[in-house]
């Protein structure tokens, strides 16, 4: 399993010279097999997204908050005429998957609507409680723990595993959700946006810490631990000195780095 790493920001992107290291585009994660690229969220950073050729492209997307739909309008294969691209999305607040994104990419916010497109845009509502095949990969989810929804989704792929938990918010409840659904994985990506001084502050905005992520990642018996949705306000310094001070007590674990390439 071929893991590229679009877009590590959380809330908002941002850029300068401060946020060159783990990148200031937000949410999205390309996987690449043989006959697939699947892409989970469409935050601006998936508008670095390589030329994909003779596969079949499916974006899987979390929840449709701004910053992990923000870049869809600028993905490079939605120019491409005749190409499909099928997005799939659970069903919120009575609005399907296509009129969630219709809902944020029309008049007067948008100018171009999305079938405007060249491609060939299909939109799948996630109701199939087995998951989606997709030939030589199999995605399933959960509900997470975030405010208005968010789905946490496992990707099996030659018999590896990845679990991308981003907008997740600790609690007992759902942690066990987490831990059942992650039991054993290769890689779980995990929400560690607060720092715990900050946390307090931030109860119920539906956000996680890198602490309580090693509690899940030790819970669970994941062979990597990878935190991402980093802060809007959190400098390349300020995350290399939270990722140094965690590595010293933890093995195994990494901050998220735009343009970088994970293979598991």
């Amino acid at each position: 399993m071929k893991i590229t790493v679009l877009g590590t920001r959380g809330s908002m992107a941002v850029s300068g010279t401060k946020y060159q290291e783990f990148g200031g585009g937000t949410s999205c994660y390309l996987i690449e097999t043989d006959e697939n690229a699947i892409y989970l969220d469409a935050g601006s950073g998936i508008m670095n997204s390589p030329t994909i050729e003779k596969k079949t492209i499916s974006i899987f997307l979390t929840h449709p908050h701004l910053d992990h739909i923000l870049g869809f309008p600028f993905f490079p294969m939605l120019g491409e005429k005749d190409r499909n691209i099928y997005l799939y999305s659970k069903g919120r607040n009575g609005l399907s998957s296509k009129e969630q994104v219709d809902y944020v990419f029309s008049g007067p916010a948008w100018p171009v609507q999305m079938e405007n497109y060249p491609s060939n845009l299909i939109y799948k509502d996630l109701n199939e409680k087995d998951g989606v095949t997709l030939s030589d990969a199999k995605i399933t989810w959960i509900e997470g723990n975030h405010p208005s929804g968010s789905l946490i989704f496992k990707i099996e792929i030659d018999g590896a595993t990845l679990v991308y938990a981003t907008d997740y918010e600790h609690s007992k409840e759902s942690d066990q959700r987490l831990i059942i659904f992650a039991k054993d994985c290769d890689l779980l990506i995990y929400d560690g946006q607060y720092t715990l001084e900050e946390y307090p502050q931030k109860r119920g905005y539906g956000h996680s810490t890198k602490e309580h992520g090693i509690e899940i990642m030790n819970a669970c018996g994941c062979k990597k631990l990878l935190f991402t949705h980093h802060d809007p306000f959190h400098s390349d310094g300020m995350l290399k000195l939270q990722e140094t001070k965690l590595q010293g007590k933890c093995e195994n674990i990494r901050f998220a780095r735009a343009g970088e390439i994970i293979v598991i």
